[in-house]
């Protein structure tokens, strides 16, 4: 009996043990290779290149600092992080937008908390969290996915100097949002043809792109008599790059297509520019030929 009674309590205490090994303890700490141990091998929308987020600038974060509700039974034993008021809320205010997971969405206020009051009171952000369309820019919306995001000074990243306009073109070159909200498709065309967007193109980091002169997480609409491209505060966005610059300065500066008579005008001039260079070239090149024929002409009649 004694040892039956032996056995008995080492089986139960193997099985103790085995249980503490293998499955999570509830409330237990929770880093990101756990996570990605099962995310970096699944597909679709839950997958997560582990490469990638190594490299990115939440590389080193745990993921539950952003998923904190942790929901499913293949969660069970795994401890989100800490919900507080202010993520709380941004979540119900941005649930519109972030329908999968508005707390993690949210989360982003919890590093970022002055950023997000400028965001909050952007157009943006009021069309967000007052209107609740779901058509509105989130943080996401124009850094890409938080797992890679890349810093600003990278080529990568979705926000730096030179891919801001291509960004900012998702949107705004799209009909059905000028049709919705009031602006012209052709903005981005009409930055791509300018001085700014031509010196852009050949890589000049001091050439203004979208956020230069509209700002970034705190834009106004152009209706808002605090837009930095509204009214005297327009003279002094241009005054940054163009000292002295004055009303009529910045009047010359904008994004709207242009009169049909103006266009056709600017059309008109390029024609004229350009058939003036073919005809300087075509004549030069007639009167290269014209006087190698001479020459052939005279050297040939010389020898007879």
């Amino acid at each position: 009996m004694k040892g039956e009674s032996m056995r008995y309590w080492l089986n139960g205490f193997m099985l103790l043990l085995f249980t503490i090994l293998m499955v999570p303890a509830a409330g237990a700490a929770t880093d990101a290779a756990t996570c990605l141990g099962c995310h970096g091998s699944m597909e679709g929308a839950v997958n997560v290149n582990q490469e990638k987020y190594s490299k990115s600038v939440h590389g080193s974060f745990d993921c539950v600092m952003c998923h904190i509700n942790l929901k499913g039974s293949q969660h069970q034993g795994l401890t989100g992080g800490k919900l507080d008021n202010a993520v709380r809320d941004l979540a119900a205010e941005v649930s519109a937008k972030s329908k999968i997971d508005p707390i993690a969405q949210a989360a982003c206020v919890g590093c970022h908390p002055d950023i997000y009051e400028a965001y909050k009171a952007s157009v943006h952000g009021k069309n967000v969290i007052i209107k609740k369309s779901t058509d509105g820019p989130v943080c996401t919306s124009c850094h890409g996915s938080p797992h890679y995001i890349q810093p600003k000074s990278s080529k990568e990243s979705a926000v730096n100097h030179f891919n801001i306009v291509k960004t900012c073109g998702a949107c705004h070159e799209e009909k059905h949002m000028s049709e919705k909200y009031g602006f012209s498709t052709l903005v981005m065309e009409r930055y791509l043809e300018s001085f700014h967007g031509r010196k852009l193109k050949v890589g000049d980091t001091r050439a203004p792109s979208c956020a230069n002169c509209h700002g970034s997480h705190d834009i106004k609409s152009d209706k808002d008599p605090a837009s930095s491209v509204v009214g005297a505060n327009k003279v002094k966005t241009c005054a940054k790059c163009h000292a002295g610059a004055t009303e009529k300065f910045a009047a010359a500066i904008t994004h709207k297509p242009l009169h049909p008579i103006a266009h056709a005008s600017e059309i008109g001039l390029i024609i004229l520019t350009v058939g003036t260079f073919v005809f300087i070239c075509v004549h030069v090149l007639l009167d290269i030929i014209a006087d190698i024929r001479d020459r052939l002409f005279r050297k040939g009649g010389g020898h007879e």
